[in-house]
């Protein structure tokens, strides 16, 4: 850390150079350090985000200089397969073992258990690789000239190598010939299955290691619809060949000719076949499909040779498997691209979201004024408790082992003109002048400029230096050694090594011409002082570079700098160029699908546990186990939702402000508080995070004001400096929630479980996100307020686990991270899961959030059931009711209007029940009656075999638990089913979904189910690809799901759905439709009744059961919680309502100012406004009317409109007044005397307005606008002709009101404020009025006295918030 802190720039920012006096204080050096990346201190800690980020820049550095690699391989570890390994650690422990005895699992017991000697022997393992095999005088791969790797962990912590690989024996693809190129990847590479008789030993590793599961892995799909990333089955080739991408190409046309052939080689039959009969059954010539594979390729593709059979083998080389003895790639890099592709995503994988995490740290602590030590302190514990790693990587670290390998040193040139040095010891600082700039220590420039003068250093550049020489400690280090001059040290040529890889800042020639044509120079012209790379007569490195001459030493004539710089430049930036636009155009396909075979048939493949991958054991564990979890999916870690958080669906602005204009009071009053601490956080003003709880009955306008709020706080904190810097602007700063996936995907949110990968048992410890804290941390990096809709599902100890979470992912203990929640919901509806108590009920055995920190806001308008008033209004009634109440007969009456005798009630409606016993019996008997054709659906089962570690299926399914996907399912087409897991919430494919079973499909082969088709009720476009077998555009098919059993190694494979004819009441709550029958009968907890009652949006809709007054009954709990929970204030948020007696009095004037930036695209806006039809004299500033026409639309219902638009506003400013915008406007009450003023003496250029009213008391009322680029001398000059005018109409209070552009809360003088005041006026708004926090909205009067109110008001269609005064005619 010491050392580190002593590096940094000799100059500050501002110019000036750094001094002995600067190091030596500490509040400077504090400054100093703030000023760097804190980030880059962590660069000597191996494995952490600056440790990898230096490595990619070196080795992208390392590609420029010596070219594209050949080969890039991974190799995996396979502990499991090397005895060597279990036997040395058995050793250890005294014992011997027979390996081949072993079962799989005693041998996971016997590598867990030392990990240090599993480590350390797969280190061994590399460098024997390396030394016995690599570079054999076998050469399994060519003659390797250079290489690197890294050592990268699995999820599950096993350790693989990445590795690229650069060979003697050079090809180029587009230099040499296809036919030479594909001969040289024959002779290294290969993908088919050896023959059994001939290599049985060969033929049994490619068939254990080298085969992609034909069940695919639960990394080969991104999206529950896409198709295997890694494109198996591969396309079979009776040759290797290299295809091109062609512009004329019809992508679309040659997929729909390859999709049958893909189909086919997933079915069995296809090993047995040759790639003529494939063809022949696919109707393809060989050469139609050789053109077709190169029309879905937008890149330069390599096709391995293989036969049917061997599709699903990735690239192997023969020798090395069979001495690796475990899974392997090796693929041919066949231009800068594809080099830079494997750069990115696979060697050079970056932490980017522990990245970010550390700068939000080290600003915190900067903002907390801690010294430097403190701070780069807090980093490092941030990053050691904040980082979880495997035992696995923990051994690499503690034990020194290598993380990375590379064959060639990399050095770092500096090439700024103020570059990065690092100062000399404090000691040393102590002995000096505080003005003294002798204060660095000499760096690999400095000792350029004194290396030897020999005609061999002489003509080196300082690249040649940095490369070809090493720097040693003293005469004595070695042959060649020579002093450099001035006392500097010692350098020495490197002999048997390779020249060293230099690295130096890349500026663009475009943007930054003169940094880039200074590096040129300073790296690739000879020199030994600063000034000969820009001599004089030169005024730039450029023109120097361009037209510059010079005389090397030991030449006896002159070269231009331009030939020089050339030559030199060459031996160092060969593939510079190729790099760059490699580079560039990566970023631009980041996302961009090249190769289109993996999507020719996109499945709706629920992700898999391979079958022959090792399963770990699942321990039930039913305490904190959330029962029938409706959002949870099981599948969930195989990554089945596209992301974790929900990108929100683009929305017409249009829309959006009619959803504004919509709220109602109360709604409009959380929605200003929430927006002004959204403005405060933009604001840099830190406001407390928020805790408010939304209560309100069924259709208050919850989700609306959700929606609304979600909008508007998004808008505003996209602005935030932290996340105007962010390359990725769309990670979003609201999170949408809910509990269930029907609820989240109603408000196009995530669910709880999905967002913030929370585990089915919620029993504590508390358990970390492991390697994937990074990712998450990534996406989250930017929220700032988290949204929680129906929350009364939410049970304790989730919310406690959702607290935590946001905890471990913001890196702080603040409750819930720092964020902010809204938490919306009605505890009246249905409580958490297993009886647990609802949250806002006090459970001292349970961990309480909730009453220290939330406070609630009652919404209380019916805003849904509009149409069916007395209905919602029964439900509100209800909701509440206790046990020993009665109905009243009014609510008796319209209950009775609904209740139906069953044999009436309409089969198809949804019917609704209290217990899972009565919806599967009406069920059973619907779909008997409907359907003839019952389809048994048995689950698939699979159990480990304990001395294979191999799945094998059971001829008869578990009996399966409760919550278990079903042991057999009874369906038929035309059946109604619903969803019982989230299989894509992005899609609305969510447990509690519903829709119709139309198509069932069976496999070809055996008649087996394999899909099934459904049209769900919530249709709407696919975001992404459904199946390619869809028989119409509103089918979805799904696949079935994998999930564990309880039994010990066992899974079941089977489809998420259930019949649908009838559902529980639980798995209504948050549907809302327009008809069902609701049996009372069975309910046995309080709420039920009232869920129930509340799905119909109309007593119309309603066909009752079983009505019974006893069932319908609200907690005690819940109503005696509610009372004395703490009540948020946001009634403030409409100050002038709060005064709304006042104003409305006969003796007082009401007058609002408000800038509308534009008057005609906000007449809605105002008019819906709570408080602007309060005002008897409503002002406005920039109307940007235009002409003396006035559509209708602009005119007031009992307001009397006066304008003055900009282009009669100024004379003596021709350019003023042809401009648009500007322009003021007053509205007055129909009911008052007034005379208008637009014309005054000396007021020759200013937008104004003044009005003389005589009611309710005679006063002089002017708007003024000030445009901000409005010189102050004009417009001070009008203002005062238009003051000393106002005081000559001797009538008093006056009034000015306006958009004067001065911020009163800024520092300095204020001419504007100085003005009135000198003339005894006194400004009224004391508090901000935009959205930047500036005060630049004023009302001035003359006699003060006569204000009784003030204060602003909020909005959200304009930059500025308006402002109001209430003045009584009697002096206060």
């Amino acid at each position: 850390m010491t050392i580190q802190l002593r590096k940094g720039k000799t100059m500050t920012k501002d110019g000036r150079k750094i001094t002995s006096g600067m190091l030596q204080s500490k509040t400077e050096v504090e400054k100093l350090v703030r000023n760097k990346d804190a980030i880059r201190f962590m660069q000597p800690l191996r494995g952490t985000p600056a440790y990898w980020q230096k490595t990619t820049r070196d080795l992208f550095s390392m590609v420029r200089q010596i070219g594209t690699p050949q080969f890039f391989v991974t190799f995996s570890a396979a502990e499991m397969r090397w005895p060597e390994v279990i036997q040395a650690i058995k050793r250890q422990q005294g014992e011997e073992v027979d390996f081949e005895a072993l079962d799989w699992s005693e041998k996971c017991e016997i590598l867990r258990s030392n990990p240090v000697t599993t480590m350390r022997m797969f280190d061994k393992r590399v460098e024997a690789l390396f030394r016995d095999l690599l570079f054999s005088p076998a050469q399994p791969l060519g003659e390797i000239i250079d290489y690197f790797y890294r050592v990268e962990f699995q999820h599950r912590g096993s350790p693989h190598i990445h590795m690229l690989l650069w060979i003697r024996e050079k090809v180029e693809v587009d230099v040499d010939d296809d036919q030479t190129v594909c001969d040289f990847v024959d002779r290294y590479i290969s993908a088919q299955l050896p023959d059994p008789e001939k290599q049985p030993e060969l033929h049994k590793k490619v068939n254990e290691l080298q085969k992609h599961s034909k069940n695919h892995t639960k990394t080969c799909f991104k999206s529950v619809n896409s198709g295997c990333r890694f494109g198996f089955p591969k396309p079979p080739a009776t040759r290797t060949m290299i295809v091109r991408q062609d512009e004329d190409s019809d992508t679309e046309a040659a997929k729909a000719k390859l999709r049958p052939l893909l189909n086919l080689l997933k079915e069995p039959e296809a090993a047995s076949l040759t790639i003529e009969q494939i063809l022949s059954r696919c109707n393809l010539t060989m050469n139609e499909y050789e053109q077709c594979l190169q029309d879905i390729n937008k890149k330069t593709a390599l096709i391995l040779k293989r036969d049917p059979k061997d599709c699903w083998i990735n690239n192997y080389n023969p020798h090395l498997l069979e001495t690796w003895n475990s899974n392997l790639d090796v693929s041919l890099i066949l231009n800068a691209y594809s080099c830079i592709e494997y750069l990115c995503k696979y060697i050079t994988k970056k932490e980017s979201g522990l990245s970010e995490y550390l700068k939000t740290v080290i600003d915190n602590s900067a903002n907390n004024t801690v010294n430097e030590c403190d701070e780069m302190r807090a980093v490092m514990q941030a990053y050691s408790k904040k980082r979880e790693i495997s035992a696995q990587e923990c051994v690499t670290r503690v034990c020194g082992l290598k993380m990375k390998k590379c064959s060639r040193s990399v050095v770092f040139v500096p090439t700024d003109d103020n570059p990065v040095k690092m100062s000399r010891p404090m000691s040393y600082l102590e002995t000096t002048t505080h003005d003294s700039c002798n204060i660095w220590m000499t760096s690999l420039s400095d000792k350029y400029k004194c290396r030897p003068e020999t005609p061999e250093y002489e003509e080196m550049s300082l690249a040649d230096f940095a490369a070809l020489c090493r720097l040693v400690s003293g005469p004595n280090e070695g042959k060649d050694v020579l002093p450099l001059l001035n006392q500097l040290g010692f350098v020495q040529r490197r002999k048997n090594d390779k020249p060293a890889i230099i690295r130096y800042y890349h500026c663009s020639q475009e943007k930054d011409p003169e940094q880039y044509y200074g590096r040129l120079l300073r790296l690739y012209l000879p020199h030994r002082s600063e000034q000969e790379l820009k001599p004089q007569g030169f005024q730039t490195y450029q023109s120097f570079y361009n037209s510059g001459f010079v005389r090397l030493p030991c030449s006896d004539h002159s070269e231009s700098v331009k030939r020089v710089v050339k030559r030199n430049k060459d031996k160092y930036e060969k593939n510079s160029e190729d790099i760059e636009s490699a580079l560039e155009e990566f970023e631009q396909n980041r996302d961009v699908v090249i190769d289109e075979w993996c999507n020719l048939a996109p499945e709706s493949e629920v992700v898999r546990l391979q079958c022959d991958e090792n399963l770990p054991e699942r321990h039930s564990d039913d305490e904190n186990e959330q029962e029938n979890v409706p959002d949870y999916s099981r599948q969930s870690d195989a990554v089945t939702e596209i992301r974790a958080v929900r990108e929100q669906p683009a929305v017409d602005p249009a829309v959006v402000r009619v959803m504004y204009q919509n709220l109602n009071q109360k709604q409009a009053c959380v929605f200003y508080a929430i927006r002004d601490w959204c403005i405060q956080r933009v604001c840099g003003l830190n406001p407390d995070p928020f805790f408010f709880y939304i209560n309100g009955g069924a259709g208050t306008g919850k989700s609306h004001l959700i929606k609304c709020i979600h909008s508007e706080a998004s808008k505003i904190l996209s602005r935030l400096p932290a996340n105007a810097e962010e390359a990725d602007i769309s990670n979003p700063t609201v999170l949408l929630t809910s509990f269930t996936g029907t609820a989240a995907f109603s408000i196009n949110g995530s669910t709880l479980h999905s967002l913030l990968k929370l585990p089915r048992s919620l029993k504590p410890p508390i358990q970390g996100l492991g390697n994937q804290l990074d990712e998450v941390r990534c996406e989250l990096i930017n929220a700032e307020i988290i949204v929680i809709d129906e929350i009364s599902m939410v049970s304790k100890p989730l919310f406690a686990y959702v607290d935590a979470r946001l905890k471990q992912i913001k890196g702080t203990q603040r409750p819930f991270g720092g964020m902010s929640v809204l938490a919306v919901g009605d505890f009246y509806q249905l409580p958490p899961v297993r009886q647990s108590k609802p949250l806002c009920v006090y459970d001292p055995e349970q961990i309480d959030l909730w009453r220290e920190h939330f406070q609630m806001i009652t919404l209380t308008e019916i805003m849904r059931q509009k149409d069916d008033v007395a209905f919602a209004e029964m439900l509100n009634r209800i909701r509440v009711k206790e046990k020993t109440d009665e109905l009243s007969q009014c609510d008796r009456d319209l209950l009775s209007q609904a209740v139906t005798a069953p044999e009436e009630c309409p089969i198809e409606v949804l019917h609704i029940y209290a217990t899972n016993k009565n919806v599967e019996s009406h069920n059973t008997d619907t779909l008997k009656k409907l359907h003839s054709n019952i389809i048994i659906i048995n689950a698939d089962d699979f159990q480990k075999d304990k001395r294979t570690g191999r799945m094998a299926r059971r001829d008869k399914p578990f009996t399966g638990g409760r919550n278990d996907l079903p042991d057999t399912l009874n369906v038929a087409e035309g059946a109604r089913v619903m969803l019982t897991r989230n299989l894509d919430t992005l899609n609305g494919l969510v447990n509690g979904a519903f829709g119709i079973l139309i198509k069932v499909v069976r496999s070809e082969n055996d008649g087996q189910i394999i899909k099934l088709g459904l049209r769900m009720d919530n249709r709407q476009p696919m975001r992404h690809n459904r199946s390619a077998n869809a028989a119409s555009d509103d089918l979805v098919y799904i696949e079935r799901a994998e999930e564990s059993l309880k039994f010990k190694g066992a899974v079941r494979r089977q489809f998420p759905v259930k019949l649908a004819f009838a559902c529980t009441i639980h798995k209504t709550q948050g549907l809302t439709t327009q008809t069902a029958v609701v049996s009372m009968k069975n309910i046995f907890e309080p709420g039920m009744a009232y869920v129930a009652l509340s799905r119909v949006t109309s007593l119309s809709g309603l066909y009752l059961q079983d009505l019974d007054e006893k069932k319908i009954y609200a907690n005690p709990e819940v109503t005696a919680a509610l009372q004395t929970m703490r009540q948020a204030s946001v009634e403030e948020m409409m100050p002038l309502l709060q005064v709304r007696e006042t104003a409305s009095r006969p003796d007082t004037l009401t007058l609002i100012h408000h800038n509308t930036e534009g008057l005609p695209s906000h007449i809605s806006d105002i008019k819906s406004h709570h408080e602007m039809c309060l005002a008897d004299v409503l002002c406005l500033t920039e109307s940007h009317l235009q002409g003396s026409f006035v559509a209708d639309s602009l005119h007031l219902d009992g307001y009397t409109m006066f304008k003055r638009n900009r282009h009669v506003s100024y004379t003596n400013f021709p350019h003023m007044a042809s401009r648009s915008g500007g322009g003021v406007v007053v509205y007055l009450r129909n009911h008052f005397q007034v005379q208008v003023k637009q014309y005054l003496h000396n007021v020759t250029d200013l937008e104004f307005l003044v009005l003389k009213v005589q009611a309710p008391f005679p006063a002089l009322i002017a708007v003024v606008y000030r445009p901000p680029d409005y010189s102050f001398a004009p417009f001070m000059q009008n203002l005062v002709s238009l003051l000393d005018s106002l005081e000559i109409m001797n009538c008093h209070p006056i009034i000015v009101c306006g958009d004067f552009n001065e911020n009163q809360l800024q520092s300095g003088r204020k001419q504007i404020l100085e003005q009135f005041q000198s003339r005894g006026y006194s400004q009224l708004i004391t508090s901000a009025t935009t959205d930047k926090n500036t005060l630049l909205d004023l009302i001035f009067i003359s006699q003060p006295q006569h204000s009784l109110h003030s204060g602003v008001l909020r909005t959200y269609y304009s930059y500025h918030n308006p402002v109001f005064c209430v003045l009584s005619s009697s002096q206060s």
